[in-house]
């Protein structure tokens, strides 16, 4: 589907210390997501704007630490 990748993006983070890729399964679940991104041309801007949408719905989360960890695991792999 057109937007799936977006429910992956909440499976990345560790529920229990909600940091992003805190546990091995997460990490599944990232590069899982990272190859929905490239297969649909989505870019870096698109995919942290969403990032960032569903930041704000996290408790307990350090949204700018959090948005940096996210930017450097992607930011090699996708273009904007």
């Amino acid at each position: 589907m057109k937007n799936d990748w977006k429910k992956l993006i909440p499976q990345c983070f560790c529920y229990g210390e909600r940091e992003f890729v805190g546990h091995p399964s997460e990490e599944e679940t990232a590069f899982e997501l990272l190859v929905q991104l490239r297969a649909r041309s989505i870019g870096l801007a698109t995919f942290m704007a969403e990032v960032g949408r569903q930041l704000k719905d996290m408790p307990k989360l350090d949204a700018a630490t959090e948005m940096r960890t996210v930017r450097a695991r992607f930011e090699p792999w996708l273009l904007d």
